[in-house]
């Protein structure tokens, strides 16, 4: 392999190191930002359980108004059966006293269910600001983590593109500008090693990046050239394993 693949194989290593560092970069800023998400969400919940509860007080306070009411009426009609002048009249305000006795029953059953209603959403109010005030916590911790990593990823990044600046030098113009197309489009994978078929297929060569088929003409440019060639199936730039003693097919 020549100084021009060889700088390209050395310029793809670092290429992908820088990649994934800046990946790494966005995960560590990512997580704090979800941590934030996840504490608005809890707070918007918070928020929604308390809007609710106000709704059920009111509904809460209207039946209690009118529970009083009923019971200042059947107060007065119990007045008014003790001056009752004729039986009719007693049975019939006697009648309506147990009817609203009734109705009175079922109006402190629904009391009842709100008051407990509303005593376990404050309950549910109480866990979730206790839910908020544990996940702000691990939100200020994660963000102090988050900022001393960033710290570190942000230098080596630093370190990484002056080795990449470095790298390109000594690649020629044309190469490295096509090196950098192809990077954009692989994310960083340019080069493909070329790969030995085994079986029936034993002496034809495969790209490493697609796994398809590369014209012997292609393999014998590399063992004997130092120029780029590319698979004809993705276009990546082809790479001899050095580790591979490969000799050209007669």
């Amino acid at each position: 392999m020549g100084p021009i693949l060889e700088s390209l194989v050395n310029l793809q290593s670092i290429e992908i190191n820088l990649r994934t560092t800046r990946k790494n970069l966005k995960k560590c800023q990512m997580g704090v930002r979800l941590q934030q998400q996840r504490i608005e969400q809890l707070q918007a919940a918070l928020e929604a359980k308390k809007e609710e509860i106000k709704l059920t007080q009111v509904q809460y306070n209207t039946m209690e108004i009118d529970l009083k009411t009923r019971e200042e009426d059947i107060a007065k009609m119990r007045l008014a059966l003790n001056s009752a002048r004729t039986n009719k009249d007693y049975s019939a305000i006697l009648t309506r006293i147990n009817t609203d006795k009734v109705n009175k029953s079922k109006l402190e059953d629904q009391i009842l269910a709100l008051m407990t209603q509303i005593e376990n959403e404050q309950a549910l109010c109480k866990e979730i600001e206790q839910n908020i005030e544990d996940e702000t916590q691990r939100y200020h911790q994660l963000l102090q983590d988050s900022e001393e990593r960033k710290v570190v990823i942000q230098e080596k990044i630093d370190k990484l593109t002056s080795e990449k600046d470095i790298a390109c030098k000594e690649v020629p113009a044309e190469p490295r500008s096509f090196f950098e197309r192809l990077a954009e489009r692989y994310d960083g994978e340019v080069l493909a090693e070329v790969e030995k078929m085994k079986g029936a297929n034993r002496g034809e060569h495969l790209c490493g990046g697609c796994y398809m088929k590369i014209p012997l003409e292609s393999v014998n440019a590399l063992m004997t050239k130092d120029d780029v060639v590319v698979c004809p199936n993705c276009g990546r730039m082809l790479v001899l394993d050095m580790s591979d003693n490969q000799q050209p097919a007669n």
